[in-house]
Order: C-alpha cells, then structure tokens, then sequence
C-alpha cells in the first residue's frame, strides 16, 4: 500500500513514516507540507492512503480532504489530530475522511487505522470519547446542519475547481477511450492548444507515435483493474509541432463497485530536465575523454573526482587520490598557491590559465597551465571548484627558446633602428640645409635680378623713351618701332620683377607676411581666376624671419596644388594666433586628394612639394597635417611660438581680405 504522510512539521513526518515502515505491506510514496502540497502530491502520485494533519498553513486537512477524494475516489483519507473531541471527528467524516486518529495515541493505532482504511473501513480512535446517547435529535438542528453540510459541499468543490486550474501541473480527466473530458489552463499551455481544441481531441492526437504503444499497455492494464496508476515519461507533440518531454502520471477513478470511471493524468514539462540531464550527460563524457586534467574538489582541498586525464597526467588512479588532499600533487614548496587560490575560490573569482608546477606520482615536476573555476550550489553558494590542468612542459621550452631569440631578434631591429634613425636625421638635417640653401639662392637670385638685370632695363627705358618723341617726326615704320620696343621692355620689365617677387617677395622682408601674402594672392587670382579669402589676425605680429618664409613657401606650394588638381574655384586662408601658437589653415573645395586610411585619420598621399612643406614646419618644431575627402581638402601648419607679448604689428595688416 502506498501511503502519503501530511503535515507541516518534519519531526512528525519523520515519525509517522519510521511506524509506518515498520510494517513492511506500507510504502511511504512522498510527503507533504500543507492541504495545497497534499493536492499536487496527491494527483501527481495518486496514493492509496493519504494521512492527513488538521491545522496547517494555505489549506488545512479537513479543507483538502474533500478535494482529494473528490479528484481521486479510490484514495482514503485518514485524519491525524491533536483534537480528542467528537465535533472535529464529525467534521472529519463529513469532510470524506476514512479514519480518524489523535496523534497522542498514533503508536498505539496508527497501524490498525492503516490496516481499516486501506480495505475502505471506518477507524475511530478509541480515545475520542463517545457522543452522550441520551440527547435528543434536534430536527431543526439537523435541517441547519444538512444546509450547512450543501454549503460546504459546494464550497470545497469550488475549491477542488480553483486548484484544478492554479495547480502547476497540467491535470487532465480522459475517458475510457482515451479522449479528454476535462483540462486545465497549464495543459493548454504545455501543449500550445486552447480547451476547445483538446476537449475535441484524444491522448494520442498529442502522444509521440514511438510513445503511443507504452501508454496504452499501462492503459489497458488499467481498465482490466491489475493497475492502480502508472508514471511515465513521454513525448507530446506541440500544436506548432514541436516536441517536448513530460512527466505523466496516470491514476483511476472508480466508481464505488470499482469500475472505470475516467483515469486522471497529471502532466508536467521536464524538457528543461532532460535538456540538463543530456548536457550533463556530454560533459561527463567530455571531461572523461579530455586529454587535459580535470579534478574537482570541495573547499577545504579535498579532491572530489578525478578523470582519466588527470591520471595520465600525475600518474595517481581516482581510487587513490579521492578524498585526499590537492596538495597531493603540489609541491611543497608552492603550497601556499593553494591558500590563495582557495580565498580567490571563496569570493567567486576564476583563475585562468595560471602557469606553475606540480608532481607526479614518481615525483617528477611538470609545468602545467591550471584554470580553477567556483562551482555554486543552486542558492549561489561556493561550495568547490572544478580545475583544469594541462601539461605546457614542451610548450614552456619552446616557449623560452621563442622569447630568447625574439630577444635577441628585438635587440638587433633596435640597434638598426638606431641606425635607421640616425640616417633619417642626417637626411632630414641636408633636407632642411637644401631647404635653407634654396631659400638663399632664391634670394640671392632675385637680389641679382633686381639689381642687375632689372637695373639695365630700367636704364634702357630711359634711354628709349626720348626716341618715342622724337620718333614721331620720323618716318611711322620707324615711329612704330621704337614703340614695340618701349613696350617690349616693359613687358620684360614686368616678367623680370614678378619672377623676382616669386623667388623672393621683397615686401616679405620690408613690410611683413601679411602684406607679402596679399601681393601673393593678387597675382595669383589674375593669373589662376581663382577666388581667395585670406584672413590675418590683427594680433598676428612681426613673426621670426624662417617662421615667415616657412608660412608663404606653404601658402606658394599650396595654391599651386590648388590651381593644378583640385579644380576648385575658391580657397579660404586664415593665419592666427591660437593659445600660444601660430596656426595657418589653406581649405579649398575641389575633389580632394588621394588618401589612405591610418588610425580613423584621413592623410593625403604626399607628393615632393608637400614633403618640403611638412619638413619647413618640423626644423621649426611644429605640426603639419592635410585632411582631405571628395568635397575639399585642409592644410593645416601649427607653429609653437616662445612666450611674451607679441612683436610689433605690421601697420599694413588687415582681419580679413578677400582678393579675387
């Protein structure tokens, strides 16, 4: 006989199980907590005797024993009080109870009541005095009482209703034939189908068709009454047609002369539970054909399991290393690792891929990588550790041999590199002397233009220009002559002094950059048709002689790129002071230039002009940097410039000019 024993103190339940037990015909299927864990447990294990407690949390017995035996018929009830009065022993028996027992005397009855109860016979508990016989029967009394008894009737079967449809589990009542009489909202929402739909249906529309003949021997044992309930675990068939694992648990319901009224199956999903059991499943096997080590062990160091890796590897069998301390394999002298690797454990912290030495069984020391993860019980507690260890022995060698010649290896790329750096610097140094010889000669040039050569012509105007006057009185041929040569040398005149100006502007050196860079940009726009505002900073100063050079040369080659490849038909320039620095700025908005992605910075590929630029800026310790995309392109030159009040400002310098 299987019995289930509630209430709501363990002391008792252990109790009542161990007299239970004593009588070998009982079997103790589960226990319960309250009236509503009693229900669950009820028609999930479909008892033969439920001893049930009277007064505890959620529901009470006398509240569950009706539900009970109204979902199964077959299950007694027997009632196990601290009450003594007849009035409880009433309510008992109205309830549905069987049997009735008061838990001071339950050594001396609670196997006879067992043994009345599981053949469907009364017990009364022989302390429970009797009702006096001499008081009469109070017929208004029993009216009251029979409306009272209807009340609770319709009450506990709302209740039964209520916990048929709040119950956890799926519930179903199925006919003879296998169709759904009754279901719950749970089941529909295991099996993805509304009430409708499976009350339409039978148990095999949703059962696995590999699982179909299971289910009906069990069945068909049933009907022939050699079972009393069966549990199983099938395969239902979702309305969306997926598959899913349950718990099934089928049980009887008969009639008072024991004839099949409908079984009463409770289902309950555990595809999450055979999801976990199959991954458990694959990582034993998994951790028992890994090569590395895996061992597992409590926090106090002692080893709880040890896999086939792990005996390879340290040479000790499971039998001989389990239950014994980690340090079996450590040595003694890397002890204290394991104490700090325990606190660790005890915070939650992982270990990974710690590099260290351990021992085999023959005493030999390998190098080994350990990674020590906490293992939690289901509170979130640390309770041991799961450690993988593998053997880098041969890696570590060749590991230290690799490091030893890229060592050596780095040595040497440093030392040409230090050559390597000493050639830049000698380049960048005759760059930057080619730079400065380049400006002199310039200079020199178009000194020896001005004086020399121009200083000729001017004097060959003078000499041509009394021959206009009189060339008048002259034949016209003559007349027209002397005129195209007059103009010829002004014209020359003209080329000689603009080529002067461009190797050298002597406005640069007389009257300042800005006014420098506004003769510039005149010739420039009459030549090129392109439209450029410069803006110069009032604030701007006299600059050092190399900064202003370094700042036209950059304008010069700028606006050349500009004319020659961008094809833009505007430029914008601003020269300031910014925070301690000279800063020029030169923006067009033509096609860009080529440009190569380095670091999220967009740097346009340099040409020969642009490398001088970019050394002219570095001799004076500054930065230089071009932007460019498809709608334009920036130059940009910083220069640091020393502390102090600016130099005296050139009279002639404007905030902003626009010269077209």
């Amino acid at each position: 006989m299987r019995v289930l024993v509630v209430d709501d103190h363990e002391v008792v339940r252990r109790g009542v199980r161990s007299l239970i037990l004593t009588d070998p015909k009982y079997q103790v299927c589960g226990e319960a907590v309250d009236g509503q864990d009693a229900i669950e447990k009820a028609l999930q294990l479909a008892p033969d005797v439920v001893v049930m407690d009277v007064s505890m949390p959620r529901l009470n017995g006398l509240e569950a024993t009706p539900i009970i035996r109204a979902a199964l018929p077959q299950s007694e009830v027997l009632i196990l009080s601290q009450h003594d009065s007849p009035e409880m022993v009433r309510q008992a028996f109205n309830a549905g109870a069987r049997g009735y027992v008061v838990k001071s005397s339950v050594a001396r009855n609670l196997l006879s009541a067992l043994d009345c109860v599981s053949h469907h016979q009364p017990f009364f508990d022989p302390a429970v005095p009797a009702p006096a016989e001499s008081i009469p029967v109070d017929h208004k009394e029993i009216m009251q009482r029979s409306v009272a008894f209807e009340q609770a009737l319709r009450e506990n079967e709302e209740l039964y209703r209520s916990t048929f449809e709040l119950i956890g589990v799926g519930v179903a009542h199925v006919s003879s034939d296998g169709r759904f009489l009754r279901v719950n909202d749970k089941l529909c929402e295991i099996t993805g189908y509304y009430k409708e739909e499976l009350l339409a249906m039978t148990f095999r529309d949703i059962t696995h068709p590999e699982d179909i003949e299971n289910d009906l021997v069990h069945t068909e044992k049933m009907k022939a009454g050699d079972l009393e309930t069966y549990a199983i675990e099938n395969r239902y068939i979702r309305k969306d047609g997926s598959i899913l694992w349950v718990s099934l648990t089928v049980s009887a319901a008969r009639d008072t002369r024991g004839r099949l009224k409908h079984f009463i199956s409770v289902i309950e999903d555990i595809s999450s539970r055979r999801e976990g059991q199959e991954a458990k499943y694959k990582l034993a096997a998994i951790v028992e054909s890994s090569d590395d080590a895996i061992v597992s062990k409590d926090l106090n160091g002692i080893i709880q399991s040890w896999n086939s890796g792990a005996e390879r590897l340290f040479g000790h069998t499971a039998a001989e290393v389990i239950g014994k301390p980690i340090t079996t394999i450590i040595p003694p002298e890397l002890r204290d690792e394991e104490k700090q690797i325990i606190a660790r454990l005890r915070k939650g912290e992982r270990i990974d891929h710690f590099e260290t030495v351990r021992m085999t069984k023959s005493g030999n020391r390998l190098n080994v990588s350990i990674t020590v993860s906490p293992v939690f019980d289901s509170s979130g507690r640390v309770i041991g550790a799961s450690k993988v260890a593998r053997d880098i022995t041969g890696q570590k060698e060749v590991r230290d041999k690799l490091e030893a010649r890229v060592q050596q290896r780095t040595q040497e790329l440093e030392e040409k590199n230090e050559a390597l750096r000493r050639q830049t610097e000698t380049v960048r140094e005759l760059s930057i002397r080619l730079l400065r010889t380049q400006d002199d000669e310039r200079r020199r040039i178009a000194r020896d233009l001005h004086d020399s050569a121009g200083q000729l012509l001017v004097a060959l105007k003078m000499n041509l220009s009394p021959l206009e006057a009189e060339a008048q009185k002259l034949d016209p041929e003559f007349r027209d002559g002397v005129v195209e040569s007059l103009k010829l040398v002004e014209e020359l005149s003209k080329e000689l002094r603009t080529l002067s100006y461009l190797l050298h502007p002597p406005l640069l050196d007389e009257a300042g950059l800005p006014a420098a860079l506004r003769w510039y940009l005149e010739g420039f726009t009459q030549r090129s048709k392109i439209e450029v505002q410069l803006a110069v900073s009032p604030q701007l100063g006299r600059l050092p002689d190399d900064m202003e050079m370094t700042i036209f040369r950059i304008v010069q080659e700028s606006l050349t790129n500009i004319h020659r490849h961008s094809g833009s038909r505007d430029a914008r320039i601003a020269l300031g002071r910014e925070a301690g620095e000279i800063c020029l700025r030169i923006q067009d908005s033509g096609c860009g230039m080529p440009v190569s992605t380095n670091g999220g910075l967009h740097r346009a590929k340099t040409g020969v002009g642009i490398q001088g630029m970019h050394e002219r800026v570095t001799q004076l310790g500054g930065r230089f940097e071009i932007h460019s995309n498809g709608t334009g392109t920036q130059v940009t030159a910083v220069f640091p410039l020393a502390s102090g009040p600016p130099q005296k400002q050139d009279p002639d310098s404007a905030a902003i000019s626009r010269v077209r």
